[in-house]
């Protein structure tokens, strides 16, 4: 094969690869669009709290991690993605599912809005996840490039 031959062969293979790319990402259904745009809202819900777990791209540990909540399995965190909870008011427990567990106890008040981050660590000596409730300031600095995660 010759070189013009080789190159033609590579470029078709480039156009091949990126056209496979583009047809595989697709656009969110209304639904999920709709979930987005009500969570960035930031609007207290009533008689209900509202709990936003947050785990930003800055973690070492790139795998997903499962989360409980009040002792059900929620789905599981990767970087650069959040859930949103509207739970009623009272005692909530979150568990980030690492070894040992991190574990936070919030009391929840109606209308409230809690924030709650998901630091992942790795490594020797170090306590392998945390979680922190953290101000609404924090939060939207992660929460403004994040993507939304379905509740089960």
């Amino acid at each position: 094969m010759n070189r013009t031959s080789g190159l033609t062969a590579l470029s078709l293979l480039l156009c091949g690869a990126l056209s496979a790319c583009a047809q595989s990402s697709s656009v969110p259904p209304a639904a999920e669009l709709a979930a987005e745009t009500q969570a960035r809202l930031y609007q207290p819900v009533p008689e209900k709290s509202v709990i936003y777990l947050l785990r930003d791209r800055g973690d070492i540990w790139r795998f997903e991690i499962k989360v409980q909540l009040d002792g059900k399995g929620m789905g599981a965190t990767e970087p650069n993605t959040y859930f949103r909870w509207e739970v009623p008011p009272g005692r909530h427990v979150i568990v980030s599912e690492t070894v040992p567990p991190a574990v936070l106890e919030l009391n929840t008040q109606p209308g409230g809005l809690y924030y709650v981050w998901q630091d992942i660590n790795f490594g020797f000596l170090r306590v392998a996840s945390r979680l922190e409730q953290v101000d609404i300031y924090t939060a939207k600095l992660t929460l403004s490039s994040a993507v939304l995660l379905k509740n089960p």
